[in-house]
């Protein structure tokens, strides 16, 4: 996991081909005026998922296979919970079809807030949009970058 702010972006465009591409889209976009909703950048090999929500008080930890995410807040903040992934047991099997699993387990609670991001890598489970204190309203863009992709 990697957590910065993206005015730091560029220390990680060589950490994967497509990391520049999806953080350009980042700064160039005016997420703050974007819809809910799936957004291509680069057909199934980078895309965007737009939301917006109250934080809650629990989840699950979840991982992915296919692609890592790039959690960007563009308003509001949350804790995301982090664990590297070491065994923990599937509560949900792997969907192919969703890119998703879930999982038992203790993690670190890591803040996120408005203008920073988090890179989480297959083998980085997390739990998303908990609570900061008290819930609240959090607008954020996970961009999905495909693992295999290059350009």
């Amino acid at each position: 996991m990697i957590k910065d702010t993206l005015t730091n972006h560029a220390k990680y465009h060589s950490l994967h081909p497509l990391f520049a591409k999806a953080f350009e889209y980042l700064q160039s976009a005016d997420l703050a005026d974007y819809d809910e909703g799936k957004y291509p950048i680069d057909g199934n090999d980078i895309y965007a998922s737009l939301s917006e929500y109250v934080t809650k008080s629990e989840g699950q930890l979840e991982g992915h296979v296919e692609y890592i995410d790039i959690q960007y807040i563009i308003e509001g903040s949350e804790i995301i919970g982090f664990a590297p992934k070491n065994g923990q047991k599937e509560s949900i099997p792997y969907s192919n079809e969703r890119d998703i699993a879930f999982y038992e387990g203790d993690y670190e609670p890591v803040k996120l807030s408005a203008g920073e991001f988090a890179i989480f890598f297959p083998d980085d489970l997390h739990l998303p949009c908990l609570k900061d204190g008290k819930p609240s309203v959090v607008k954020k863009v996970v961009v999905k970058v495909r693992l295999n992709a290059t350009e």
